[in-house]
């Protein structure tokens, strides 16, 4: 028997393991936010579907602490117990396996892009008995079904004094071959993403590919899922789609893609095959600018998208390139949000304060492009130097850390300055940026109650006066 478990969050905090290319996100306690982590419902589906025995546990889902996740595991006496990890909560979760050892002396296993990217740091955990490096649904089949670790690709273990490196294990190619994830498994009800899905229940989310071509600087989703692009088949997607509504009676899913539409003619076969087996479920993705057009946009708006995450990240052209991004025009970008908001779709844009090369210039750029952007939700973060990515290597270059600590790596206080910019006015300027476009929300909705669209002009104007006294001219 094993267990599969989402570990209890850190103290004061939610963890969604889920988020950040799967190394996980930290947000203040009490947030509305619970996303589950995807790949332990594929590990739980994978093991079911072989007839093999298993149990999984959801803390986030379940608001379970540690005693009460103690309290469960003795009730269940696993052989094997395995921990999904993430970067800013693996301090955390290695005390956790230190008490699940201390108190039920099963073997204990460790999985999760964290563990992937950091593994001769994570063996040496002396509560650890071994470690999945990569995808884990298959390595965890193999695993139990050998009731062991000899021989099992993609496992890292200890045999007495030794730690024994299997041979790796490739990516999943067929991803239409594995099992749709375990929900049913899980508290799935429980979780929810506030207005993301306009604060529809019950909501799940859904991988229709893995993998992204890109090579940005700051991204953690190629570290993880790797450069080539894996797609389920669009008749794969869609099947997945109409079990979770018919089954389980969910009416929202947050595509966790890397990005949605980077294939258009996949993008348009799916929402076509929504459309023509009249599925009613409500539905948000991740993709870029440039992926989208007018005729996209209705199409997926007529088969229930309801939003979409952009990641623009800067307005300036030195900034982005040094990145591997290009800059949308202002002109262009402002088309593809007006095509969102006339389809009732919520555009979500992000931007990143303190990217290599960025000033008090940069960012003055950046909030202008964004308030002449207008979507419908803005966020500014602080580049965070994520492990594996570019951005990393080039901050460790150039003495750029300043704090190590892996619960720092929110995305929302700043762990490195740049050649510009110390930490300190990175995050001052990343909350200037956010109360900024508050300010605009709060304004644009007495606007609507009062009918008084002057307001609004008003309001710009004196949102670039105070750029000007903060930045100069």
């Amino acid at each position: 028997m094993i267990v599969i478990v989402n570990p209890p969050n850190p103290e004061h905090a939610v963890s969604n393991k889920d988020t950040m290319g799967g190394l996980g996100q930290l947000y203040a306690e009490g947030s509305l936010i619970k996303i589950p982590p995807i790949d332990i419902a594929y590990c739980a589906a994978l093991l079911r579907k072989n007839n093999l025995a298993l149990n999984l546990i959801d803390c986030l889902g379940d608001s379970l602490d540690l005693k009460g996740l103690i309290s469960r595991l003795n009730q269940i006496k696993p052989e094997f117990v395995a921990l999904r990890t993430s970067t800013p909560t693996f301090d955390c979760d290695m005390q956790i396996t230190q008490e699940i050892k201390r108190q039920l002396g099963c073997k204990v296993i460790i999985f999760g892009p964290h563990v992937t990217i950091f593994p001769e740091e994570a063996i040496k955990n002396e509560f650890v008995d071994a470690l999945i490096l990569g995808e884990p649904e298959y390595s965890l089949l193999e695993i139990v079904g050998k009731n062991g670790f000899s021989g099992c690709r993609g496992v890292w273990y200890k045999d007495k004094e030794a730690i024994i490196r299997n041979d790796p294990r490739d990516r999943t190619t067929d991803l239409d071959g594995l099992p749709f994830p375990a929900w049913d498994l899980m508290p799935y009800r429980s979780y929810e993403a506030g207005e993301l899905m306009n604060n529809i229940k019950p909501f799940v989310t859904a991988l229709t590919s893995r993998g992204c071509p890109h090579a940005c600087l700051y991204c953690p989703y190629p570290v993880a899922q790797g450069r080539d692009l894996r797609a389920r088949s669009p008749e794969n997607v869609v099947a997945e789609l109409e079990w979770l509504t018919r089954d389980l009676g969910v009416k929202a899913v947050l595509f966790r893609d890397p990005e949605f539409a980077l294939k258009k003619d996949r993008a348009v076969d799916i929402c076509n095959l929504i459309l023509s087996r009249a599925l009613k479920i409500a539905w948000r993705c991740e993709t870029r600018l440039e992926d989208l057009d007018e005729a996209l946009i209705r199409l997926m708006a007529k088969s229930g998208c309801i939003g979409i995450n952009i990641g623009i990240e800067s307005a300036d052209k030195e900034v982005l390139q040094n990145t591997g991004r290009k800059p949308v025009p202002l002109k262009k970008a402002r088309k593809i949000i007006n095509s969102c908001r006339k389809n009732n779709i919520g555009a979500f844009c992000f931007f990143i304060i303190g990217l290599p090369k960025d000033n008090k210039r940069t960012v003055r750029k950046t909030i202008d492009y964004a308030l002449g952007l207008d979507p419908e939700f803005v966020q500014f973060t602080v580049a965070t130097p994520y492990p594996g990515t570019a951005l990393l290597k080039w901050a460790i270059e150039h003495s750029y850390i300043e704090d190590q600590s892996l619960s720092c790596l929110t995305g929302y206080a700043a762990a490195m300055r740049n050649e510009n910019l110390t930490c300190r006015q990175i995050d001052w300027l990343r909350w200037f940026a956010n109360e900024a476009m508050d300010t605009r929300a709060a304004v644009a909705l007495k606007r609507l109650r009062m009918g008084r669209t002057s307001i609004f002009t008003e309001f710009k104007r004196g949102i670039r006066f105070h750029l000007a006294e903060l930045f100069g001219n």
